[in-house]
């Protein structure tokens, strides 16, 4: 019994010694990390301090032909840079981006003080209604008035096809110019009906040529043909073609004979057949 009692407090000695250096092992561990936390937080602290670690350079990248370099600098100057560390990227990039001519920027930080910003400028490509611009990426922008294009192409219609009828202006554009006909205005209608204003100096003439919203290439095709053998040598004016027939053309002409005074007796309005 003595011998039972004996054995059972040595057993408890052993357990209370090995609690008591697992206790201090655990304390040891929870020191040393504390230590660690607080050497990181220190180290943390001098790195986001305002007065380490400053951007002492902005390196502004890109190719410039309607905005300065020098706009994009004095807007990001104007921010709350912070040090290299705690500079907030995305809101510069959000400011430089809200400049007129910007179409997007990239900013990124450079070892050891500098910001990079890279800016790509939108490319104006023609008019978009009276007041905006369509880029050269098809997006409708408004850019300053400064610009200067008399002669660029207008386009009109709702801006989520801005893209497609710019492209199909610049076809367009293109396949006319083989004639002499310049091209000044395209319009999409809702219903998708094409429409395009039209200039052919030899006849001082500005037109409207209705190409409507189905078989528009094959239309486009048949007033070339019938422009090149009949409606060029016209000695009145053009004023309206209407190419949304299935075999020919509606064309109203003005009433004045070109380079003379002569009003025309007959009704303006003529029908062109296609040969088959």
């Amino acid at each position: 019994m003595t011998q039972k009692r004996a054995f059972a407090h040595q057993e408890k000695e052993f357990q209370a010694r090995r609690l008591s250096k697992l206790g201090r092992g655990l304390t040891i561990m929870l020191a040393t990390a504390l230590s660690f936390l607080t050497i990181a937080l220190l180290a943390v602290d001098q790195l986001y301090r305002p007065d380490t670690f400053v951007i002492a350079e902005l390196k502004i990248k890109g190719k410039f032909r309607y905005l300065a370099a020098s706009a994009v600098e004095e807007v990001v100057r104007a921010q709350d840079l912070g040090n290299f560390f705690s500079v907030e990227l995305d809101e510069i990039k959000a400011k430089v981006e809200e400049l007129a001519w910007v179409q997007s920027a990239d900013v990124r930080r450079e070892w050891p003080n500098s910001l990079s910003i890279s800016v790509s400028e939108h490319q104006p490509a023609m008019r978009w209604g009276n007041k905006k611009w369509v880029s050269t990426a098809g997006v409708v922008v408004e850019l300053p008035s400064k610009l200067d294009a008399p002669n660029a192409i207008v386009l009109r219609g709702s801006e989520t096809q801005s893209k497609r009828i710019l492209v199909q202006a610049a076809s367009w554009k293109k396949n006319l110019a083989g004639q002499g006909i310049e091209l000044r205005e395209v319009s999409l209608s809702d219903s998708e009906a094409w429409t395009l204003s039209l200039r052919f100096d030899a006849l001082d003439s500005d037109f409207k040529l209705l190409l409507g919203r189905e078989n528009v290439t094959e239309r486009l095709a048949r007033f070339k043909t019938l422009f090149n053998t009949q409606l060029q040598f016209s000695e009145y004016r053009l004023e309206r073609v209407d190419a949304r027939y299935p075999d020919g053309l509606a064309v109203e002409h003005g009433q004045t004979k070109i380079n003379t005074d002569e009003t025309a007796a007959l009704n303006a309005s003529t029908v062109l057949a296609a040969n088959n």
